[in-house]
């Protein structure tokens, strides 16, 4: 293993770490797309213990 290049791994940790960030950010933008959508009652249902306050119909 001493043969081993350095930068090459230097090269695949950053690959891992771009790949992880970006499967971040793909949940984190489903998650806020789905929010926004308004279908909230699903996405919250999904959640154990999560409670849906459905403010739309308040008076102000």
């Amino acid at each position: 293993m001493a043969d081993r290049n350095p930068t090459t791994s230097r090269f695949t940790f950053w690959n891992a770490s771009v790949l992880a960030l970006g499967i971040v950010l793909a949940a984190m933008l489903y998650v806020f797309g789905i929010a926004m959508s308004g279908d909230t009652t699903e996405l919250t249902a999904s959640v154990h213990g999560a409670d849906v306050m459905d403010t739309r119909d308040v008076p102000n």
